[in-house]
């Protein structure tokens, strides 16, 4: 009698562990948002909106090998440059057509996230080009809706009153949006002296000990304040938004320390952007 009842019970508990190791491997099984993240593949675009200072070309070319390092593939990144130097060795010419285009052409699907970086000079209107209309909060939408859809997007702006880029028209529970200053304030290290902007330097230095978006947002705040209190200018107030769909979103992969890339800014200059 007892050997039945063993039996038995050890029959019920082969059933039980093949059901539920089953129901581990339907297809469209809920994954939790974390395995969700790891598993995208991310495509990413970097452009600078103007080639009279290297600032900005320096920090694209830089946050380029910091991606590649992260795991995001050559063939995955789009590079947008005003210099006609950098255009021979690969780049676009920056416009919002060609920014429009080439997020087209990486052909973002239902396993991708999006990654955008802009760096530029700045007005209230929006994101600044050389001879060319600025972008503005309302086109970049638009730009943004069309390639990405409501796959995770990531926008990271630097420049003179990026702020005005954290708005409604911009605000999708896809997106997440960093911006170098808010929307009444100028951001800094905008100058001949400098290798990259403030707010491009810290996100440059900061991106190999973060591991979400979020925490990575903090300590770009941290790093600017420190830079401009040297300095003894009026804080730029970097700004925000996390959408509800990827408010813990990760940053890719993590890069290791001796990877990073980030060089030292001059904190002397007062030039604005």
């Amino acid at each position: 009698m007892r050997l039945i009842s063993l039996c038995y019970l050890l029959i019920s508990f082969f059933i039980f562990v093949s059901k539920a190791a089953l129901a581990q491997d339907l297809p469209g099984a809920p994954k939790s948002a974390a395995d969700a993240a790891s598993h995208l593949t991310w495509k990413a675009t970097l452009m600078t909106g103007d080639d009279a200072l290297e600032v900005f070309d320096n920090a694209r070319k830089t946050l380029k090998s910091e991606f590649l390092q992260m795991g995001v593939t050559a063939n995955n990144i789009k590079e947008l440059s005003m210099d006609r130097r950098e255009r021979k060795r690969g780049s676009l010419a920056s416009s919002a057509g060609n920014l429009a285009g080439a997020l087209r052409d990486l052909s973002v699907g239902d396993q991708d996230a999006c990654l955008v970086h802009m760096t530029s000079h700045g007005s209230r209107v929006g994101f600044y080009l050389r001879n060319a209309v600025p972008i503005t909060p309302q086109l970049l939408d638009s730009i943004l809706d069309r390639a990405c859809g409501d796959r995770p997007t990531v926008v990271l702006i630097s420049a003179c009153y990026s702020g005005v880029f954290v708005n409604k028209t911009m605000q999708k529970p896809n997106r997440i949006i960093l911006t170098a200053a808010r929307e009444d304030r100028t951001s800094f290290g905008c100058s001949a002296e400098n290798e990259y902007t403030y707010w491009d330097g810290c996100l440059i230095d900061s991106l190999p000990t973060n591991e979400s978006w979020k925490s990575l947002y903090g300590n770009i705040q941290r790093c600017v304040k420190t830079k401009e209190s040297h300095g003894r200018f009026k804080p730029s107030l970097p700004q925000a938004y996390f959408g509800e769909q990827v408010s813990d979103l990760k940053i890719p992969q993590k890069v290791t320390a001796g990877s990073n890339l980030g060089r030292l800014i001059h904190l002397g200059s007062r030039s604005r952007r």
